[in-house]
């Protein structure tokens, strides 16, 4: 069966401030591993970059990846961006409370809006997700490409899938059946998962390897996975 894909999704209005002031509860409910995913991130980031570095986080969120790298590397300059001004809001309070506004800077807009460029490294988590295969994930893989210095590690992470293959019908089954088993509001979890189907323009592994390596990207390694969720680092060179 067909899954329907809603091409008018708007980010910014998803993430309104409702959405916003629960994300973070909410988020590791919903996908298990997601403490994970950061940390793994963040050991890559870790093993690869010297003590100083400038790291873009696209999509910025509530700030938990930023804070999560900012903690343990007093010496890492962190640039996040965000379209929603919610999420540009609730990270800015986050941060101004762990007394990491030296560290963190918070930009509202896109990758595009930022004037610095030759970061050693960036990060998509959660982000790609929303953009269609029509030009849009190339051409905001490019966008990050350009920000990024030769060598800069790039970490992408998404659901991903072909929505009419098996595999991806049977990891959606077992997701929904972790959901239903731990979470207690049934209609809530029906509309999170309307919201995937209709939302989510997730393409599969190898297209995501196609698309790193067609805005030059290389080097790309599978790092993470749980059910339909996948974690790549690629390197710029």
């Amino acid at each position: 069966m067909m899954m329907t894909k809603n091409t008018s999704f708007d980010a910014v209005e998803h993430f309104s401030e409702k959405h916003a002031n629960i994300y973070d509860d909410k988020i590791q409910k919903v996908i298990l591993g997601y403490k994970q995913m950061h940390e793994l991130a963040y050991y890559i980031l870790k093993d690869n970059l010297e003590n100083r570095a400038s790291i873009l986080i696209s999509g910025i969120g509530t700030g938990h990846e930023a804070i999560t790298y900012a903690e343990p590397q007093k010496e890492w300059s962190i640039y996040g961006v965000d379209p929603s001004e919610e999420m540009v809001r609730n990270a800015q309070q986050k941060i101004q409370h762990k007394s990491l506004s030296q560290q963190i800077d918070v930009f509202h807009g896109t990758v595009n809006d930022i004037q610095k460029n030759n970061f050693d490294a960036a990060t998509s988590i959660l982000v790609m997700q929303f953009l269609e295969d029509n030009g849009d994930k190339e051409a905001y893989l490019s966008n990050i490409f350009n920000k990024l210095k030769v060598g800069a590690k790039f970490i992408l992470i998404d659901i991903e899938g072909d929505k009419n293959s098996e595999e991806y019908r049977f990891l959606l089954s077992a997701w929904k059946c972790h959901q239903y088993s731990t979470r207690n509001n049934k209609e809530q979890i029906d509309k999170d998962f309307d919201h995937v189907s209709s939302d989510v323009q997730s393409i599969s592994a190898e297209r995501i390897h196609e698309l790193l390596y067609k805005v030059g990207f290389s080097k790309t390694y599978k790092f993470y996975k749980s059910l339909l969720f996948g974690g790549y680092v690629a390197e710029k060179l």
